[in-house]
């Protein structure tokens, strides 16, 4: 056995409270007022509170309060409600709705029900002037167009799930593309840092590659030693280039979050760097908007650290691009960690 509360599920399931006007939904409020000769024809949903009118055609409102809707009772029918004169009914002879505008009189009204059961509303035809009867063909007909409401609700209720599932689809494949993306960068830093190379060169060869897999638009590796330098720079295009032009190849000791990255050990990623504190008054000039500094490790008195740039307002690191900027400075770290264990032996006691 259904509740009240299911109906409110199954109603909220549609998702159609509140929207706007829709004409498949006019249309029919038009027709039914046509073929039925009143004056009002409306398609009422009945939330917890209220009756919401997803159509209306000859009353100038939205909703009304539950209390006084005929269509609460519509609903709890088997079929189509009828009222000939409201104010003999004793159920409505006292309505505002009676009483005040509209002034109903005559009401007829077929509850909206879903595939599964549930009614949540009505199409009804409304006069302000009683009637002698409402024949059995009429109920029928009158049936058969709260039928085709409740269609349109159905083909809209596809349709939202049918652009939902297509989002959800699109969202996967671009997971599935991007951990493809993210595997074929490591793969490829891991076969780079293979090479022979020493240690500032191993990290000089890779930089580009995890530059470019990350989309950003420059990228620098820095030695700290009594000076910060850039022994590398990359750029993706001319917004890249700009910026690495204004900025000076050297700063001194301290200036810049490189500095503080190298000291803790850990990545660090910015949005909007001017306004970050310890951010570099020559960088900020430079017109760096979003920056990142991942540590790569201290070998032979020197520090280093890959600065990576986004240039342009309102630039932000993706959760893609910081896993990729952080797993691969592991693979390079180890690789430069390697080779300098190969520089720098261990002495033997």
């Amino acid at each position: 056995m259904t509740t009240e509360a299911d109906r409110l599920t199954a109603l909220a399931r549609y998702a159609v409270l509140d929207t706007l006007p829709e004409n498949a939904f006019d249309r029919v409020t038009r027709i039914a007022a046509r073929l039925f000769n009143a004056p009002i024809a409306l398609v009422t949903l009945v939330d917890q509170d209220r009756q919401w009118f997803k159509a209306c055609f000859g009353l100038d409102l939205r909703q009304t309060d539950r209390s006084v809707s005929f269509c609460t009772y519509t609903i709890q029918s088997e079929g189509v409600m009828v009222i000939l004169d409201a104010t003999r009914d004793p159920l409505f002879e006292h309505n505002p709705l009676v009483t005040g505008a509209p002034h109903i009189r005559f009401y007829a009204g077929a509850p909206l029900v879903t595939p599964d059961g549930f009614r949540l509303g009505s199409l009804c035809v409304i006069d302000q002037r009683p009637r002698e009867h409402f024949p059995d063909a009429d109920r029928a007909l009158l049936t058969d167009l709260a039928q085709s409401v409740v269609s349109e609700l159905e083909l809209r209720f596809t349709q939202r799930t049918l652009i939902q599932e297509a989002q959800a689809n699109a969202r996967l494949l671009r997971s599935v593309q991007d951990a493809q993306t993210l595997s074929e960068a490591l793969l490829g830093v891991s076969q780079l840092t293979t090479l022979d190379l020493p240690v500032e060169e191993t990290a000089s060869f890779a930089l580009p590659m995890i530059a470019q897999s990350a989309g950003v638009d420059c990228a620098a590796l820095l030695r700290l030693d009594d000076r910060m330098t850039a022994l590398t720079q990359w750029t993706g295009g001319a917004a890249g280039e700009a910026f690495l032009a204004a900025l000076p190849r050297e700063l001194p000791r301290g200036e810049g979050v490189a500095w503080q990255v190298a000291d803790r050990d850990a990545p660090q990623y910015v949005q909007d760097y001017a306004r970050h504190d310890g951010a570099s008054t020559t960088v900020a000039q430079a017109g760096a908007d979003a920056m990142a500094w991942v540590p790569l490790g201290s070998f032979c008195g020197a520090r280093y650290v890959a600065a990576y740039a986004l240039v342009g307002a309102d630039r932000v690191w993706s959760a893609r691009q910081r896993e990729l900027l952080e797993a691969s400075a592991g693979i390079v770290r180890q690789a430069m960690r390697n080779r300098h264990q190969r520089e720098v032996p261990v002495p033997v006691h």
